[in-house]
């Protein structure tokens, strides 16, 4: 591989139009685009003591360009390079010239071939990975040997992460590392199982894990903290009796899954603060007054949630408000025949009392 007439097309191309491309997009931010091929050549160049001889291809451009670039994108490739038979996404690169990175973006490459995140970690506030990542360990730990990552370096202002269209079966505890997170998409992956990780995540409000293949969710109040938005769409889940204690929960899709019946859709119906509520694509909604009936769950609060995208219409209301009168009078009738009950045995124990004192005398 010519890795000399790369890196010097590039600095050339860099020394014309990057300060330009730089200005333009601070003023409105974009993504400088990579290859793996050409970021693998610049890491061998770099590592190579050889000067340039004419000043537009001068490597210099090229580095100061990687240490001003703020948004970079790396675009890799299935398959071989042309006709060679050196594969796209199995050429190491280091991204260790980038000093003020806010967003990286890998898109078809390989995670594991990356190195050299030290400076990325402390300035990067966008993580996004498309078709490139099986294990989240292999982005976060680096090649690192230290099985603790409470050890390892934390990435100190990342915000977002999109790890979504992903082969992810699991969520490695090296999630951890990403502390200031607050929203984490890892739609369209093979997680079964979320484990106890998520919990250590104090900042993170927002999760997707749609379009993955989740059945069970119990007691997922222990393992996840303070979302308050969640994804579930496109899973297997046959009830949320595992969500009832997420207590901070606003919004919760659960379209496309495998709610049949209306006890199974209403587990959720006590959390205080949920607004929006979507079942669309379950079998629930054959149910005869699916609408009312889980309107009718969430008690007092009904007329705040929008279920299904849409909040109770007229007819709905008033629906729901009658059942509910006639629950809170079934209530109340019920309430009192038990403190009745409860007056009468006390009597009879006072009274068996008095007779008993009487046959002593």
């Amino acid at each position: 591989m010519e890795v000399h007439a790369i890196v010097d097309d590039l600095a050339e191309q860099l020394s014309k139009s990057g300060e330009r491309w730089l200005h333009a997009s601070a003023a409105k931010p974009k993504y400088f685009e990579f290859t793996p091929v050409e970021l693998f050549a610049v890491t061998e160049r770099m590592s190579l003591a050889e000067p340039t001889h004419e000043l537009s291809a001068d490597i210099s451009h090229l580095v100061e360009f990687l240490h001003c670039v703020k948004n970079l994108k790396i675009r890799g490739a299935r398959g071989y390079i042309g006709s060679s038979n050196v594969v796209w996404n199995a050429l190491p690169f280091s991204l260790h010239l980038c000093k003020n990175i806010l967003a990286l973006w890998f898109t078809d490459c390989d995670v594991k071939m990356v190195s050299g995140l030290v400076n990325i970690r402390k300035t990067a506030k966008r993580i996004v990975v498309h078709y490139s990542m099986k294990n989240i360990e292999d982005l976060l730990l680096e090649s690192s040997s230290i099985d603790d990552p409470n050890l390892l370096e934390r990435w100190q202002r990342v915000e977002e992460v999109d790890f979504s269209f992903n082969d992810i079966d699991s969520i490695h505890p090296s999630i951890v590392l990403l502390k200031t997170m607050q929203r984490l998409n890892l739609s369209h992956n093979k997680i079964v199982n979320i484990g106890d990780q998520l919990q250590h995540l104090a900042f993170l409000t927002e999760l997707d894990l749609s379009h993955n293949a989740i059945v069970h969710i119990d007691e997922w109040h222990t393992k996840l903290g303070n979302i308050k938005t969640l994804n579930l769409a496109g899973n297997k889940i046959a009830n949320t009796h595992g969500l009832r204690r997420l207590f901070s929960l606003q919004t919760l899709d659960l379209s496309d899954n495998a709610i049949s019946d209306i006890e199974s859709a209403s587990a959720v119906g006590k959390l205080p603060v949920l607004e929006k509520y979507d079942l669309r694509g379950n079998n629930v909604l054959n149910t005869i007054e699916y609408r009312t009936r889980v309107f009718e769950g969430f008690g007092e609060r009904f007329t705040e949630i929008e279920l299904d995208g849409r909040k109770a219409d007229d007819r709905e209301k008033d629906t729901v408000a009658v059942r509910l009168a006639l629950q809170k009078a079934k209530k109340e009738r019920e309430d009192l025949a038990r403190l009745r009950k409860l007056q009468i045995d006390e009597r009879i124990r006072f009274l068996s009392g008095e007779e008993h004192v009487a046959r002593s005398v």
